[in-house]
């Protein structure tokens, strides 16, 4: 699904006044909603699409990624002692990058919120030419590309090709199945065969084609699903290894200030856009990546796979362990370091407890290493290597404890091995756990300082455009002193003291002096309020704001004007929430406003109502044509275009709905709904 488009604009209705448009500005409007009445099958095929493109040439760029940085890499590291690695491996550092930058990009076209990353700007001379080795992105792309991306697909890439061709040859079984060769039994056979639990019949070639068939058809109708969660994990990987940040998204803030542990909260795998463009941080290193969980995953999969593939024939093969015992010592101690992850308790009573079992089950073998055989003592390892780095040393205490107690109850039980040896094997084990849990716990300081620093910066960022934005505002705040201030200072004092400096003035005057100078006082008030919410004083939101009841007062004024306004409210008390008290009174506020300036003369009418559980506020204003001409201040309206646009911003953010437009028989009409709750 592609990201909601930016909520359109449309130009505002001529008012009433027939002066041209008076609201001239582009009131924005409320987004649609998303269209969602895609059908399941089209949303089937375009995920099978999106997946299959995903997928298909995965592999064929990992198959060039891995030789090519592979073997730029070894001829960096070969020829560094003659200087011409030091051009190669920014070279290999560069094209590593262009693959990284590849994936990520397949995985934003495939859905996936991922940001991409620019390389660090690079110098003049010798250091921009090795900039790319400074580069910690460049140096996870490279391990990323040339390791762990071939595997996972080559994975992906079997799984679904074998699923599309097994079942495409099965539906198809009819047709080419009767040119095979005669012998051997068909599926069908050893399937009854089996489930009968009879000898292997012939069943005949409708049989075959039957079962085919059916199978076949079962296996085309879950390939999309099938394709779908291999695409999943592949984005799953990427994700975990080339996204900037450690939980899959680098966010503009965290561009800017190097946070890299916070990011808005995901609800899986989306298609919304990916984030723009962004600038890697410097704080951004290797070790501060590191703490990401993703590449704890991928390095537990990825050192548990290899140990499974190697622990297990050794300790069969090698130590003459029957396959099924060396199978679950195998696949213990390799659970145990991806365990280890997120559930360290429960890592280190399997990582333990497999140990157990493996040093009991070759405690007859002579000549060879024990307790522990080569392969459990590099699960020893990695596990107190992880569990260091992921979690409380009070784990790594206990992890270790737990191992040297083993060891030393070893070397009491019976075993066919030599004591000397023994002792001399959990000497070294101990020693060596030991030594992987200090690096560590090592690791995991130095990160943690890192981010702690990277918070630090980004706290001292935020302050300092904090104390930037206020002096902007107190700047701001001095102008409307010293000029709006002053001037409705000076029109207050003009209209109180106009019955003193004009005698002889009817009564009708002197009440719209007293009308403008109550409204001057008024706006003072207001503006003093303003100033100190600019200036960011603490007493700023002690100040009384108006509510839903000051609506009659607010229309007594601007009748004072000569305005001809009629009003209508609930009978009974309403009940609002501050917020929607407030709202309600700017919207008639903003509303006769605007009728005054644009339509001047025009009647009005203001009718609030409650109904169920939303306020209705209607203002309608009629045809300026019928007062008589429009004064001058109508045609050279004073305003900058923002009250519409803020009014539809109140209302919004309160869940409620605004709609202003010209009626039909002439005139203008603000209708609100405000939810009173």
């Amino acid at each position: 699904m592609n990201p909601s488009p930016a909520a359109p604009t449309v130009p505002a209705p001529t008012g009433a006044s027939g002066t041209g448009n008076p609201y001239a500005e582009e009131v924005p409007r409320p987004a649609e909603p998303p269209q969602t009445g895609r059908s399941r099958w089209a949303r089937l095929w375009h995920n099978l699409g999106r997946d299959s493109v995903l997928i298909a040439p995965g592999l064929v760029i990992s198959a060039i990624a891995v030789p090519t940085l592979v073997t730029l890499f070894a001829a960096s590291i070969a020829t560094v002692i003659i200087w011409v690695g030091l051009l190669l491996l920014p070279l290999t550092l560069t094209i590593a990058r262009a693959f990284g930058g590849l994936s990520r990009a397949r995985a934003r076209a495939w859905g996936a919120p991922i940001a991409e990353v620019a390389a660090r700007p690079q110098g003049q001379g010798l250091r921009g030419l090795l900039a790319p080795a400074t580069d910690a992105r460049a140096w996870l792309d490279l391990l990323f590309e040339a390791v762990f991306a071939l595997p996972i697909r080559l994975l992906t890439f079997s799984v679904t090709a074998s699923w599309f061709f097994a079942g495409l040859g099965g539906a198809s079984f009819f047709f080419w199945g009767r040119f095979l060769p005669e012998g051997g039994g068909d599926t069908v056979d050893w399937v009854v065969a089996w489930v009968t639990d009879s000898p292997v019949t012939d069943l005949g070639f409708t049989a075959e084609a039957t079962f085919q068939f059916a199978a076949g058809i079962v296996l085309l109708l879950s390939f999309p699903f099938v394709l779908h969660a291999m695409a999943l994990l592949e984005i799953a990987t990427i994700k975990a290894g080339l996204a900037p940040g450690p939980n899959g998204v680098l966010w503009p803030e965290q561009a800017r200030t190097g946070e890299l542990s916070a990011a808005p909260a995901e609800g899986g795998f989306t298609d919304e856009a990916a984030p723009g463009l962004e600038h890697d941080s410097r704080v951004s290193a290797l070790l501060t990546r590191g703490d990401g969980e993703g590449w704890f995953w991928l390095l537990s999969i990825f050192v548990g796979t290899v140990l499974l593939a190697v622990s297990w024939p050794v300790t069969a093969g090698l130590y003459g362990v029957w396959t099924v015992t060396a199978m679950q010592v195998a696949i213990g101690q390799s659970a145990s370091l991806v365990l280890a992850v997120r559930m360290p308790a429960a890592a280190i009573v399997l990582g333990v407890m497999s140990s157990a079992v493996g040093i009991y089950a070759t405690s007859d073998s002579t000549g060879l290493v024990w307790p522990w055989t080569a392969t459990s003592i590099l699960a020893l390892l990695f596990l107190h290597l992880i569990v260091g780095m992921r979690h409380s040393w009070l784990y790594l205490i206990i992890l270790w404890g737990a191992s040297s107690a083993l060891g030393a109850l070893s070397l009491f039980a019976p075993h066919a091995g030599d004591l000397s040896g023994a002792l001399a094997n959990v000497i070294t084990t101990v020693s060596l756990t030991a030594g992987a849990g200090i690096i560590g716990v090592t690791g995991r300081l130095f990160i943690s300082g890192r981010r702690q620093l990277a918070t630090e910066r980004e706290l001292s960022a935020t302050e300092l455009a904090k104390r930037h934005e206020l002096e902007e505002r107190n700047r701001i705040a001095q102008e409307l002193h010293d000029v709006v201030a002053h001037s409705m200072s000076v029109i207050s004092v003009q209209a109180t003291t106009a019955k003193y400096r004009l005698p002889g003035l009817d009564e009708r005057s002197l009440g719209e002096f007293d009308s403008m100078a109550a409204s001057s006082r008024q706006a003072l008030t207001e503006m003093r309020g303003l100033l100190a919410i600019l200036r960011g004083g603490r007493d700023a939101d002690l100040a009384p704001q108006p509510t839903i009841d000051d609506i009659p007062a607010l229309v007594d004024i601007t009748r004072g004007s000569g305005a001809s306004v009629d009003l209508e409210l609930p009978a009974d008390t309403v009940e609002l929430t501050p917020t929607a008290s407030l709202t309600a009174f700017r919207i008639v506020q903003e509303s006769l406003s605007n009728a005054l300036r644009h339509a001047a003369g025009a009647p009005v009418s203001v009718t609030v109502t409650a109904s169920g559980q939303f306020l209705e506020i209607t203002v309608i204003n009629g045809p300026a044509e019928a007062a008589g001409p429009t004064p001058a201040a109508a045609k050279n309206p004073l305003g900058g275009g923002f009250g519409l646009r803020g009014m539809r911003e109140r209302v919004e953010v309160l869940g409620g709905s605004l709609q202003v437009g010209p009626r039909s028989p002439g005139g203008f009409e603000v209708r609100a709904s405000l939810p009173t709750d």
